[in-house]
């Protein structure tokens, strides 16, 4: 049976790795090239000051009732398809939106689908979208429109947040064009840790662990003890993770190589590759040892994120890496910490640390663009440019102003949600606000005067972390002009290996601790491209 799992893993790896490479394709699988980028200056104002016959140039409404529509592609698990500020867009912009919703364990699949059949959406949107594509799609081919010239003329808010320090640079193609509306946001310092299960701890009388051989002894009591206290010792399940951002990589980090999902890592302020370092590998054999005790779950690599949030609510994990433990455990947040405490990083007296993933704030580069499906994309630009508003944001971040947020003077209050009727709480929680994976913005830094405010699990993590922390962030460089093409496929070939055996190191499908078979694995990463990969990526060292 887990053979049988592995290899449906391994053809779904290779069916993405496919799809992604067909990229040199346009419209109707067609070879495409490159068209003329639209011309902002060449829009017109007629005499009833509308630009182009469409846009009212100032204020909102941007349209006639009924006058524009448009769609967007974004990955968004929503149960419903709603979101109360697309209502409230709606009605102040009169502009119609169509969303085209897919959950994220498939979203990939079907851009890369919709993309070579030339049937894609005039807005692409969400986490399916990087570098290689922008590079690809935008840049070579010209399916995604560059739209600096839009934002200077037609988007106030949009070219204020281009202005703040480092964002236009970071935001800028090598060809010189924006293809992707900005999405900056003040970020923690770590994204994916693990969260341990403190009620657990207690249960078992096991303290905090501070190494491996801890951890390891920690993960044994939960399953031998019944640590839910339930009355069945069979059913927890000591080890899990976001099935979506798993990150185990990232504790290769307590074995001193602190690495990003592709394998890149910071070792002694450098920037390495650490994908086929021998600190990786041992990291794999320690891992495969808890998965061979069964302190693993089983489904790690082959669950969705509906059954990893429901086995969290029924409280059988003890830990799993997650943005925050509210993702898995079920637990309502409240402003009282939840039983779940943050897991600290290990084996710092021998070298232990942690990627830093931000220095406080966020640049998200391919967050959402425009196609060249597009009708008049300046209206398009000016819709999330009036998204970008302030009240406007404090809306998709937080709840609309008047309801779950009341103006004060200068400042805005949040009101405890719990206070509202049931069916209003619902339609105001955080994921019925905004398709979370589309930009949205408050400047960096901005509070909201609370009542009652949730208790910051992020913050606490940062304050367990930040002694323990890289001292700098993986940079992420643009790739140059010439090497786009080659740089797109090595990409997505070495993602998808680095990710397949990773799971066949960790299930035992391979051996990590055969000599030979490591060797393999890292002739394999050479023979797809390792180093001229690493060199376009400004990598200089590959380590051993």
């Amino acid at each position: 049976m887990k053979r049988k799992v592995i290899a449906l893993l391994l053809a779904m790896a290779m069916c993405t790795t496919t799809l992604a490479g067909c990229g040199n394709k346009g419209n109707n699988g067609a070879d495409s090239s490159k068209t003329s980028a639209p011309d902002a200056t060449a829009d017109t104002t007629d005499e009833n000051g509308k630009v182009n016959g469409l846009m009212n140039k100032e204020g909102l409404p941007l349209v006639d009732e009924g006058a524009y529509g448009f769609s967007i592609f974004v990955d968004d698990s929503s149960e419903t398809g709603e979101f109360y500020m697309m209502d409230e867009l709606k009605k102040q912009t009169n502009v119609d939106v169509t969303l085209k919703l897919f959950p994220y364990e498939t979203a990939t699949e079907r851009l890369n689908l919709d993309l070579n059949s030339g049937d894609y959406a005039d807005v692409i949107g969400g986490w399916t979208l990087n570098d290689s594509m922008i590079l690809t799609y935008g840049v070579k081919q010209g399916i995604f429109i560059p739209l600096e010239d839009y934002f200077k003329k037609y988007c106030p808010n949009i070219s204020a947040i281009l202005d703040l320090p480092g964002v236009r640079e970071k935001m800028t193609a090598p060809d010189g064009h924006i293809y992707t509306i900005p999405y900056v946001t003040g970020d923690t310092t770590v994204g994916y840790t693990p969260y341990i299960n403190g009620k657990w701890l207690k249960n078992v009388g096991m303290e905090m662990p501070t190494n491996t051989d801890e951890f390891e002894a920690v993960l044994k009591a939960f399953k031998e003890k019944d640590a839910n206290g339930n009355g069945d010792a069979d059913d927890e399940i000591p080890f899990s993770a976001d099935p979506n951002n798993k990150h185990i990589e990232a504790m290769a980090g307590w074995f001193g190589m602190p690495m990003d999902k592709y394998g890149v890592a910071v070792k002694d302020d450098k920037v390495v590759y650490g994908g086929a370092s021998d600190a990786y590998r041992k990291f794999l054999s320690w891992f495969n040892g808890l998965y061979k005790e069964g302190l693993v779950d089983m489904e790690l690599f082959t669950q969705d994120s509906s059954t990893w949030e429901g086995k969290g609510n029924k409280d059988m994990y003890g830990v799993s890496i997650a943005y925050g433990s509210s993702e898995f455990s079920g637990i309502v947040q409240t402003s009282e910490k939840s039983e779940f405490d943050v897991l600290p990083v290990l084996n710092t007296d021998k070298g232990g640390v942690w990627l830093r993933d931000t220095n406080g704030f966020s640049v998200y580069r391919t967050q959402a663009v425009i196609t060249d499906k597009a009708k008049n994309p300046e209206i398009i630009c000016r819709w999330f440019d009036n998204a970008f508003a302030l009240e406007n944001g404090i809306g998709c971040s937080k709840g609309p102003v008047g309801t779950v947020v009341l103006k004060e003077g200068e400042g805005y209050r949040a009101i405890d949600t719990t206070t509202l009727p049931a069916d209003q709480q619902e339609k105001v929680s955080w994921n019925n606000l905004w398709p979370q994976a589309l930009p949205k913005y408050l400047p960096v830094g901005f509070k909201f005067v609370e009542d009652k405010p949730l208790y910051d699990e992020k913050k606490a993590m940062e304050k367990v972390y930040e002694p323990n922390l890289t001292k700098d962030v993986i940079p992420t460089n643009w790739i140059a002009l010439d090497d786009i093409d080659r740089y797109s496929d090595i990409s997505t070939a070495l993602t998808n290996y680095f990710n397949q055996q990773q799971a066949l190191f960790v299930t035992g499908e391979q051996d990590i601790n055969d000599d030979a078979q490591w060797k393999a694995y890292v002739d394999g990463l050479n023979s797809l491209g390792l180093e001229d990969w690493a060199k376009m990526r400004g990598i200089e060292t590959i380590a051993e």
